[in-house]
């Protein structure tokens, strides 16, 4: 017995807490900084990223730079094509379409799987980003109001209950929020419709109205979806390229 309890007592006070984070390796930090440009519209579609340029602009060797852009292929940011280059990716119309599509299945469902329990908590977080928007609107500022856009939607997965349904909607994360900020908010009407639309998604959730939210959140999505690909039909923007270290300092929002 006396062995057992100083058994108990070194596995309570000795073992490291698990909610402490290890630090962020260089490639991790390099990938956040390209992927917040993309999100941001800073780097565009189509743009040609080189190692050379972005290792002199984070000031670091081309290894970490060339990890970085490896970990914004798995995620589909960005396209490397051997013997030509790294590009931010360029979405296809069936690439927009098939990607709507599947956010409708998977916010629906983060929806269905929210426990009782959950819903005040969740609905809490919904409307602090609902207030984001709205003062992103209030100031112009539709970087701000993306970014919100992104954490709103999140917050669906946040309360699911359901690791794998969250991790599927990290998958096509990236996507999402770059479509949103380099197309959706130059769609007419927008965001004042997208706005109208959230404030009602609270209200659904609030008063446990899932067959409602479920059937909004498809309304909504694919309203976004035709959204995208009459901007980007009809955009000739993309995929036009710039550079320079310097200029690539600022955009990837890099100190001097």
């Amino acid at each position: 017995m006396r062995r057992r309890k100083q058994l108990t007592s070194i596995g309570s006070s000795d073992m490291p807490a698990a909610s402490v984070k290890p630090p962020k390796g260089l490639a991790v930090i390099i990938a956040d900084k390209i992927r917040m440009a993309i999100v941001d519209a800073e780097l565009e579609f189509g743009e040609s990223l080189s190692e050379d340029t972005l290792a002199s602009a984070f000031e670091v060797s081309r290894t970490p730079v060339r990890e970085a852009l490896n970990i914004l292929q798995i995620e589909g940011l960005v396209t490397i094509v051997p013997k030509s280059g790294t590009y931010v990716f360029t979405p296809t119309v069936e690439d927009i379409t098939e990607l709507c599509d599947y956010r409708i299945g998977l916010e629906q469902q983060a929806v269905t799987l929210t426990p009782r329990n959950s819903i005040s908590k969740a609905v809490a977080d919904l409307q602090q980003h609902v207030g984001a928007m709205e003062n992103a609107v209030e100031t112009g500022d539709m970087q701000a109001y993306g970014r919100a856009d992104t954490e709103f939607h999140l917050a669906f997965f946040r309360h699911c209950g359901n690791r794998y349904l969250q991790n599927a909607y990290k998958l096509i994360l990236g996507r999402v929020a770059s479509l949103r900020t380099h197309l959706a908010i130059h769609a007419p009407g927008e965001p004042e419709r997208s706005m109208a639309d959230h404030h009602r998604m609270v209200t659904l959730l609030g008063r446990e109205h899932r067959a409602e939210l479920a059937t909004l959140l498809a309304t909504h999505i694919a309203h976004t979806r035709n959204n995208y690909l009459e901007v980007f039909q009809s955009s000739s923007e993309l995929g036009r390229g710039r550079g320079r270290a310097t200029r690539l300092r600022r955009r990837l929002a890099i100190a001097t």
